[in-house]
C-alpha cells in the first residue's frame, strides 16, 4: 500500500508491506521525505504514527480526530535543500485491537507532528475467529451478517438457520477475544419464549448469554490449524443449552 503527499517544499512517500493486517500481526513499512526547497527544514517532530479514529471525523477533517497509539520519528533532525530521508517503521497490532468496521479504523498518520496526512490501515479479525464462524456456517447454518469492533474484541452478528430445532433463536452475536493465550467466546442470543402465565398466550423475547474460555490445545492443533473437533463440541454444547432452556 502506497501514499504520496506534497506539502511544499516537502514531498512525503509512505509504503507498507501488505494491504491489510490481522489482529496480532504487525504493520511494517517505510516513510520517505524529500526537501524540494532551498532552505533547511526541521524534522524534529516528524515521523509516522499508528492512530485510531472515527471514519466520519476523518472525512469531516475534524481536529484531533486521530488518536495516536504509537509513533516513530526520524533520527535525522533536519533536512537540507534537495536532501531525502528514509524511516523504517513497525507497529504491533494487538490480539484484541479494534478491527476496521463501518464506524472506525486504524490509520498511519505521517508528516510533521504526525498530522500532515494519513493512510487508512484495514485491520481484519484473527484467522482463528473467521474459521470458527465458518464452522458455525458449515455445521449449523449460522450465516455471518457483519462484524464490528467491540470493547474487548470482535463481535460477529450471525443469522440463525430456519430449521425447526432452532426456531426459538432470533439472533446471535458472538464476540471473540484473547485472554493471554486463552480464547474467549461470548455468545449473546436473542431468543423467543412462550409465555403461558397470562390469559392470552404470547411470545416474549429474552437475552441469553454464555461465555466459554478455551485453552490453546482446545482451539488449536498448531500454526494455522484449528482443533475442529473440540471447537464443534464446545459450540454444540452452547447451542444445546439454549435450545433445551428456551425451545417451545
Amino acid at each position: 500500500m502506497k501514499g504520496t503527499f506534497f506539502n511544499k517544499p516537502l514531498e512525503w512517500n509512505i509504503e507498507t508491506v501488505g494491504e491489510s493486517w490481522q489482529q496480532g500481526s504487525s504493520i511494517n513499512g517505510t516513510l520517505k521525505v524529500k526537501n524540494h526547497g532551498t532552505e533547511t527544514i526541521s524534522l524534529a517532530d516528524a515521523g509516522v504514527g499508528l492512530a485510531y479514529a472515527e471514519i466520519k471525523k476523518i472525512h469531516a477533517r475534524a481536529e484531533g480526530a486521530l488518536k495516536l497509539d504509537a509513533t516513530t520519528t526520524f533520527e535525522q533532525k533536519e533536512l537540507k535543500a534537495g536532501e531525502e530521508a528514509e524511516l523504517s517503521f513497525s507497529f504491533n497490532v494487538g490480539p484484541n485491537s479494534p478491527v476496521t468496521d463501518k464506524k472506525a479504523s486504524y490509520y498511519l498518520a505521517y508528516g510533521r507532528q504526525f498530522n500532515e496526512n494519513h493512510l487508512q490501515s484495514k485491520i481484519e479479525p484473527k484467522a482463528l475467529y473467521t474459521k470458527i464462524v465458518g464452522l458455525l456456517d458449515t455445521f449449523h447454518r449460522f450465516k455471518q451478517k457483519e462484524f464490528k469492533a467491540s470493547k474487548k474484541g470482535v463481535e460477529f452478528k450471525l443469522l440463525p438457520p430456519t430449521s425447526r430445532d432452532m426456531a426459538n433463536i432470533e439472533s446471535l452475536n458472538l464476540t471473540f477475544s484473547m485472554d493471554e493465550d486463552k480464547l474467549v467466546m461470548k455468545y449473546d442470543f436473542q431468543v423467543k419464549k412462550l409465555d403461558t402465565s397470562s390469559v392470552t398466550t404470547k411470545i416474549n423475547k429474552e437475552s441469553h448469554s454464555i461465555e466459554k474460555l478455551l485453552a490453546p490445545k482446545e482451539y488449536s492443533l498448531g500454526k494455522d490449524m484449528i482443533n475442529q473437533d473440540t471447537l464443534l463440541k464446545s459450540v454444540e454444547a452452547v447451542l444445546s443449552e439454549v435450545k433445551l432452556k428456551n425451545v417451545y
